[in-house]
């Protein structure tokens, strides 16, 4: 259309009188012509283009305004010199005309050096990129965001990824302006996210900042992977560390729990903290006897199908999704008790499960230590009836029967007196006997008596004393001087030596039996030995002869003696053994703890 006129005007001028020289008409309408040829030949060009590049458009646009614009001013100033002055001044026109391309040139100019300043601020920022590129052992590349193509990446990048960004960005969860995938944002558009990789072996944090270009948009960015896989598996052992100690904490306040009730209620509050669970329960015998979230059993199925019995770290813990899409896990405490907790999103991980079933297995073991405490209390209660029926009933009745034989000698004969000696007779071994029961029943009961300090040497030496009288065929000897020494213990101390004594005269089968007994100081403890002439105990039974009910051949014993010496003095803290001794028989040593 801009064409037309001067070449109309060239054909009138040229074919209509009055005829004009052709090379004049040439002259005027030549730069016309050549303006008008270029702006056509720029269309054709711009036609041939791909219309959806934005770049295309905006020119064709931009020709399009600049020429309507140009079109109205120049029409205006037409208008008024033809229609309200009637008077056409070409030199106004030609001033307007420069002054309208002036302007034109001006935004062109702006346009332009805003452009320049713009390159140059990215030329800067790739100097600068290429620099951190050079200086960094990260992956760093420049991608474009539609597609993650690498345009500019150092080597670290290239050998890792390649020249294909695509699943670095499509990993995220949200999408970001102009392609891509965000978590995090902050001010500058920087967005951070971790990412598995692309066989999912490795753990990476991606950083992407988007480059914010002339027109606002953000083509391009700029992309920085960091592999945290080693700080990752460090964060996952300490995480295993502590998840650990958590659960010997739990154990050790297990261990404190005086009823099922209790160790139930602290295992499930240690649940919570090792699985954020949303229900947890444990059942016994088909019963829910504590529970979390729920009152009812988390999963019926969960607990047909676990193994019964099974120590939970062997594998017993059984995991699985239920109809309602819950994911269940159910923890064997027992033949007789399960612990279940359920997440209505996600799954357990193997870790919880670990500690889970560490978590069941303390559990387990504390039900059978609280099943232990009942049966030995129930056994403590019987021992005690019978202790006091020993000590009370049965020696008030043999020191009657005692009593009577006595009143009864006066009235027997001769013949009568052999059954009434018989009868004193079996009367003092029953007491024997009783006295010996009173002693075992305390020993049992170690914790129900307290412990004071004892003077050793003035001890040993009465236990002495009364042995030389029970004894007058035998020679004890005490090498002197004793330590004078205190020890933790009770009037059951006496019997220990008492019983020593008596086993070395009584078991030796020597003319003159020869009883040593000496004493020192060890460190914290004292040690006091009883050392005899007689037969000695073989290796073989040195362990035997401390168990109850054992006794030699040749003895008429009850065979609970050195039974009830060395649980005594193992409730003194102390211990008890035998050797050879340097007179050839045996060596009984005491060790006993000193009082501070």
């Amino acid at each position: 259309m801009l064409l037309g006129p001067p070449v109309f005007d060239i054909l009138d001028d040229w074919l209509r009188p009055p005829f004009k020289p052709l090379w004049t008409t040439l002259i005027e309408n030549g730069v016309g012509v050549v303006l008008a040829g270029t702006l056509l030949a720029g269309s054709l060009w711009l036609y041939r283009r791909d219309w959806e590049d934005e770049y295309v458009s905006s020119a064709a646009v931009w020709v399009l305004v600049v020429v309507v614009g140009h079109a109205l001013v120049m029409g205006w100033i037409l208008y008024v010199q033809v229609v309200l002055q009637n008077d056409i001044k070409p030199y106004v026109i030609a001033m307007d005309s420069i002054v309208l391309s002036a302007d034109v040139a001006l935004a062109v100019g702006i346009y332009n050096a805003r452009s320049k300043r713009t390159r140059d601020t990215l030329e800067r920022e790739r100097d600068r990129l290429a620099a951190l590129y050079e200086n960094s052992d990260d992956p760093i590349a420049t991608v474009r965001v539609s597609d993650g193509a690498v345009e500019t990446a150092n080597e670290a990048f290239r050998e890792r990824f390649g020249d294909d960004a695509a699943p670095i960005l499509d990993a995220a969860p949200r999408p970001i302006p102009d392609g891509g995938a965000a978590v995090h944002a902050v001010s500058d558009g920087t967005v951070e996210y971790e990412w598995g990789g692309r066989d999912g072996d490795h753990d990476y944090l991606v950083s992407v900042t988007p480059i914010h270009e002339a027109d606002g948009r953000s083509r391009h960015a700029h992309v920085r992977v960091a592999d945290i896989t080693e700080q990752k598996a460090l964060a996952r052992e300490q995480e295993a560390r502590e998840r650990l100690e958590h659960l010997h904490r739990v154990a050790s306040d297990l261990a404190s729990a005086d009823d099922e009730r209790d160790a139930f209620d602290r295992t499930l509050n240690a649940l919570r903290a090792t699985i954020d669970f949303d229900a947890a329960c444990i059942v016994v015998d088909g019963e829910v006897v504590a529970s979390r979230g729920t009152t009812a059993v988390v999963d019926s199925d969960g607990i047909d199908r676990v193994q019964p019995g099974v120590v939970p770290t062997d594998g017993g813990a059984l995991t699985r999704t239920t109809e309602d899409g819950r994911r269940t896990l159910t923890v064997p405490i027992g033949d007789d008790a399960v612990l279940q907790a359920a997440l209505d999103e996600g799954s357990f991980r193997e870790s919880q499960v670990t500690a889970a079933e560490l978590l069941g297995t303390h559990l387990r073991e504390t039900r059978r230590r609280l099943a232990r405490e009942d049966r030995l209390r129930d056994q403590r209660e019987r021992l005690e009836l019978l202790n006091r029926t020993f000590r009370h009933d049965l020696l008030n009745d043999v020191n009657v029967i005692s009593a009577r034989a006595t009143l009864l000698e006066e009235f027997v004969d001769t013949g009568g007196e052999r059954y009434l000696e018989t009868i004193g007779e079996r009367a003092d071994d029953m007491d024997e006997r009783i006295q010996t029961m009173r002693s075992l029943m305390q020993a049992v009961e170690g914790d129900d008596h307290d412990l004071v300090p004892v003077p050793l040497a003035e001890t040993v030496k009465g236990e002495v004393d009364q042995a030389r009288d029970a004894y007058p065929s035998a020679a004890f000897e005490v090498e002197t001087p004793l330590p004078s020494l205190t020890v933790r213990a009770d009037e059951l101390l006496g019997d220990v030596f008492e019983n020593l004594f008596a086993n070395a005269v009584e078991h030796n089968d020597a003319d003159a039996p020869h009883v040593r007994v000496s004493a020192e100081r060890d460190g914290d403890d004292v040690v006091v030995t009883v050392a005899d002439n007689g037969p000695g105990v073989p290796p073989e039974r040195r362990d035997e002869i401390f168990e109850l009910g054992e006794k030699g051949e040749e003895s008429g014993g009850t065979g609970v003696g050195l039974n009830i010496c060395e649980r005594v003095v193992a409730s003194y803290g102390g211990a008890l053994d035998v050797g050879d001794a340097d007179l050839g028989g045996a060596a009984f040593t005491v060790r006993l703890p000193a009082a501070t």
